[in-house]
């Protein structure tokens, strides 16, 4: 965790083309140390271990902090933790994405790349679903089939009150910017609780999003799409070993296309269909 705070303070040190901004990140030395794979921690060690977790790491970063501003002669970060999306770096790591919870204990992950990426001959020699992406004709959307394992809660186990206590408790014991949290709601059952809920973590969340879930999805090509075990085992069947050695294009830098998801300024898409008159 050191190591990681050393990494964020660090880059604030480099200068941006930008003298307002370079003024602001002096004087702020902002960053945020996030977690992620909290959906499984909660499951498997319970929420009394991830709060010790949580205060003992928040205890670590502020000596970091303090050590190292006092070493470089530079101001102290006002703000050092966070809880981000963390789509991709779970991804890699297996893990479930921020706070979220899965859609179901197997699901498809859609990602979005560039159109001319040079993973894309890999993931299609190995027989991964790609398709043109519905909102982009310069982006493609790849399929990726997942287990989280055992044990761990779905968004079937977990309403809408208690993922927004789960955000207000990150809040509290780790988050100094505002976690990240799109919360799904069964929009029959919990649509007329929004009010109530937003009433209520007002004062103990700084921001929150919300996402209908709907069985056909709230938008073409969603994130995350739950499929049954056999679907699963099939999909994981006809896989192969990716070989990225193949190339659809010059080596140049991978630029990732990021989810087309809501957040707390809007939503980053068009098309959305409406839910009742939001």
């Amino acid at each position: 965790l050191r190591c990681a705070f050393a990494y964020a303070k660090t880059v604030t040190l480099g200068p941006t083309n930008w003298p307002k901004t370079n003024k602001i990140m002096s004087r702020n030395r902002r960053i945020g140390c996030s977690m992620s794979g909290l959906a499984q921690f909660l499951s498997h060690r319970g929420l009394s271990e991830l709060k010790k977790w949580c205060d003992e790491g928040y205890a670590c970063v502020k000596s970091a902090d303090s050590d190292m501003s006092r070493y470089f002669g530079i101001n102290r970060s006002m703000k050092a933790t966070s809880i981000k999306p963390s789509g991709t770096v779970s991804l890699l790591a297996g893990a479930t994405p921020g706070m979220h919870f899965p859609e179901s204990r197997f699901y498809k992950r859609r990602v979005r790349m560039s159109r001319d990426s040079e993973l894309l001959a890999g993931l299609k020699e190995a027989n991964f679903f790609t398709e043109k992406c519905a909102y982009d004709d310069d982006t493609v959307v790849v399929e990726i089939p997942v287990d989280v394992g055992r044990g761990v809660k779905t968004l079937d186990e977990v309403g809408l009150w208690e993922q927004m206590s789960f955000a207000a408790f990150l809040q509290k014991h780790w988050a100094d910017n505002q976690v990240s949290c799109t919360v799904t709601f069964d929009v029959e059952k919990e649509g007329d609780q929004l009010e109530s809920a937003l009433e209520y973590f007002q004062y103990q969340l700084k921001g929150i999003s919300f996402l209908p879930r709907i069985k056909s999805g709230a938008y073409a090509q969603m994130p995350y799409e739950a499929i049954s075990e056999a679907q699963y085992r099939d999909e994981i069947k006809r896989l192969k070993r990716v070989d990225f050695a193949k190339k659809t294009c010059a080596v140049r830098a991978v630029e990732e296309v990021p989810d087309k998801f809501c957040d707390s300024e809007g939503c980053s898409f068009s098309g959305m269909r409406e839910v009742g008159k939001r």
